[in-house]
């Protein structure tokens, strides 16, 4: 489910950080930040609230672009310079940007246009990466979440999620319409918005089967597109060239030991929770076979790490809270949120630096990445951009 952004006046930055060589150990570290106050629509205030949330780099490596819900945009920044990131301008759009992905020389985002949770709506559009010019818009049938584009540029995958509202029944689901996916093929160079499946997820989860919420989309070299389904805790995988469901099963649980469930402004790493739902939002493909999962939790659960699995739902690692201790050794483990999700890891890049693959968790309540090497095994120890040695992140000003 999106995010609610707190009402207060945040001013929200992208900050990038750059891979060193082996020698100095391949550690990361931040070399500037950009407010993205300063990077608004003429005639906006510079106290409105404004939000970074979902980025996306060009091909080049040198432009990124992000969301901007409470702006109800997109913003673009030049980072041919990393170190002095500038605005390239901002492009308003007719609804709630929710995601965004780049496909050649321009991008296309998800936008949220719903009147209510029951009367969800929406639109894929694609626009001029330089100029922000509109090129094509498609009518998505449901309020759209995730988006990503193929890596052979031949469509585009749309995680529609039609969310609940958690006020309406404490927000236990079911709650209609159902979501589903929605598959854009792209036809020289332009979304072929006739063309348009819908692949349905209903009748798959063991929780509220009648009613998927899918959340976040990824995409392997083969065109297999990993589709998380967070409130129903379920995985699945779909032929993105047949529009077919090919492999489905539950994301599962974890019994967390020694997890700070108390929020007495103390760090007591001492209770228990058995069978906690992963519940995961966001997934990366780690090569043709894995992906990873970011455990976050939005109804029932969130198990606080990270999982990697294959695509026969067989778990392959396992990160507990191990992740959390890190942040909590860091001093940024948030006590206040110990009783709800803790650090709460949200979203995922992976990336390959000097021979090496990366992956990136980031948490969203402690607001720090963590860093793993994949091994292909356990690894050791949010855009990337290899081709220039950088990582990009958002980071909110938000509740922490």
């Amino acid at each position: 489910m999106r995010k609610q952004r707190n009402l207060l006046v945040s001013v929200l930055a992208l900050s990038v950080s750059a891979g060193l060589h082996a020698a100095e150990q391949s550690s990361f570290q931040r070399i500037s930040a950009v407010s993205t106050a300063n990077n608004i629509p003429p005639g906006v205030e510079k106290s409105h609230e404004t939000s970074a949330e979902i980025i996306a780099v060009s091909e080049d490596g040198n432009t990124l672009v992000y969301t901007d819900s409470p702006l109800k945009g997109v913003g673009m920044l030049d980072i041919t310079n990393p170190k002095k990131p500038t605005g390239k301008g901002f492009v308003s759009l007719n609804g709630e940007p929710t995601s965004i992905d780049v496909l050649g020389d321009t991008f296309v985002t998800g936008v949220n246009t719903s009147e209510s949770y029951t009367q969800p709506s929406g639109y894929l559009e694609q626009r001029n990466l330089t100029t922000g010019v509109r090129i094509e818009k498609c009518e998505l049938g449901g309020q759209p979440d995730s988006v990503a584009v193929a890596k052979d540029g031949s469509f585009v995958a749309v995680a529609i999620e039609n969310e609940r509202d958690e006020d309406l029944n404490d927000g236990v689901l079911p709650q209609f319409p159902a979501g589903h996916l929605a598959l854009v093929p792209v036809r020289n160079g332009k979304l072929a918005c006739e063309a348009q499946k819908k692949v349905a997820m209903t009748g798959l989860a063991d929780i509220a089967p009648e009613d998927p919420e899918p959340e976040f989309v990824d995409i392997n070299s083969l065109g297999e597109i990993v589709v998380t389904l967070q409130e129903n805790n379920h995985l699945v995988i779909v032929d993105g060239k047949k529009g077919e469901v090919i492999a489905h099963f539950p994301a599962g649980a974890v019994d967390l030991d020694n997890v700070d469930l108390d929020e007495e402004r103390a760090l007591t790493f001492d209770g228990t929770q058995k069978n906690r739902k992963r519940e995961p939002d966001a997934v990366k493909w780690l090569d043709d076979e894995r992906f990873v999962i970011a455990n976050e939790g939005d109804y029932e659960g969130g198990s606080r790490g990270f999982t990697i699995f294959n695509k026969q739902g067989d778990v392959l690692f396992e990160s507990g809270l191990g992740l959390e201790y890190r942040i909590a050794m860091a001093g940024h483990y948030p006590e206040k949120r110990s009783g709800n999700k803790g650090a709460e890891p949200e979203g995922l890049e992976v990336g390959t630096f000097n021979g090496q693959q990366y992956i990136f968790v980031l948490s969203e309540r402690g607001s720090v990445v963590g860093v793993y090497r994949d091994t292909g095994k356990a690894p050791e120890s949010a855009v990337a951009i290899p081709q220039r040695g950088l990582l990009a992140t958002q980071r909110p000003t938000r509740k922490i």
